[in-house]
């Protein structure tokens, strides 16, 4: 079978939903299947390679295509696949298990389709989201990671970190522990609103034992709206995570390849996460840390989903190069050049 006849597929699998993509080798894309969570961590490996293959099934049959014909290549760009060890014992059960799904594998974690998604021979991607951590692909397929240890740890300049930011501000500030860098007025309202209760102390339950980071994260959104209206103490937290995001960047322009740095447009850095929507809140602080650091630099949004790296990455592991329209997969959000 020619290159240009084979069908390559790509997921980009979450722990919400995932999205499957089938694109010809020619780079014509066949069909898109939207499937559930593909965490092996929350649903175990098993059934997250069984909701693969389904999903897979699905789109063959919605493109038209004989399900007996295998697959040239499959990209598994996931999140919960950090450690390569297990990326690589994944690869070959499920091949084990579906012999005749697809001749080859490849597993990477989210980060990597992200990447990928905008910019084929490499480059960073930074997420805030309702977590956060950046990761550089250098074009020798090197790569370095920063951050990404969960809310008990890490997660700076994330939607969990901004609100959790702003109520240990409001509680220090009442217990004359420390002094809040602005009035917490609108601030403490907009906390008090979200949690739907009437007084600080009745959050404790939503820290403890009712928590749900997802729900906690979501006071971020609200605390935006507040900012954009110019409440200093608001303005000031997003200040604070531009800063936070800066440094995951500062921390990896070590590990970056010249190639990349020198790239048109400076580093590419894909943006993902809906903490990037209040961009203009986050620029001051993120410009405060970074200019001096990085010569030049262009802050990327994906238009499309990164199941589209993915399938590029699931070719290029059988040494296919989908001649995909990568610059139509973003646009850009922020240029900078010193």
């Amino acid at each position: 079978m020619k290159v240009t006849d084979q069908i390559f597929c790509g997921l980009e699998g979450g722990a919400s939903f995932s999205k499957l993509v089938l694109v010809k080798g020619n780079g014509e894309v066949l069909c898109w299947v939207d499937g559930p969570c593909t965490n092996h961590l929350l649903v175990g490996k098993d059934e997250c390679q069984n909701r693969i293959s389904t999903m897979i099934e699905k789109a063959k049959k919605e493109a038209g295509i004989d399900p007996k014909i295998p697959l040239g290549g499959l990209g598994l760009s996931m999140s919960g696949c950090e450690r390569e060890e297990e990326n690589r014992k994944f690869e070959d059960e499920f091949l084990i298990r579906f012999p005749n799904l697809t001749r080859s594998v490849s597993v990477s974690s989210d980060t990597v389709g992200s990447v990928l998604t905008a910019s084929p021979k490499g480059g960073m991607v930074l997420i805030a989201g309702t977590g956060s951590n950046a990761l550089v692909i250098n074009p020798d397929g090197t790569t370095a990671r920063c951050g990404g240890w969960g809310h008990l740890i890490g997660d700076e300049a994330s939607a969990f970190w901004i609100s959790r930011k702003a109520i240990k501000i409001i509680f220090d500030a009442e217990d004359n522990f420390d002094v809040a860098p602005h009035d917490i007025t609108r601030a403490k309202e907009t906390v008090l609103k979200h949690f739907k209760v009437q007084d600080k102390s009745e959050l404790l339950s939503h820290c403890y034992v009712n928590f749900s980071k997802s729900f906690f994260a979501g006071v971020c959104v609200k605390l935006a709206q507040v900012a954009e209206e110019g409440d200093p103490l608001c303005r000031f937290l997003f200040y604070e995570a531009g800063n936070a995001l800066a440094k995951h960047v500062m921390a990896l322009i070590p590990k970056i390849h010249h190639n990349l740095l020198e790239s048109e447009g400076g580093l590419p850095i894909v943006c993902v996460g809906s903490v990037f929507k209040s961009w203009e809140l986050l620029k001051d602080g993120f410009h405060g840390a970074l200019d001096s650091k990085l010569h030049e630099f262009s802050l990327l949004r994906l238009k499309t989903s990164s199941a589209i790296g993915a399938a590029f990455m699931g070719a290029k592991a059988v040494g296919v190069k989908l001649p995909l329209n990568f610059s139509e997969n973003f646009y850009k959000l922020h240029h900078f050049k010193c």
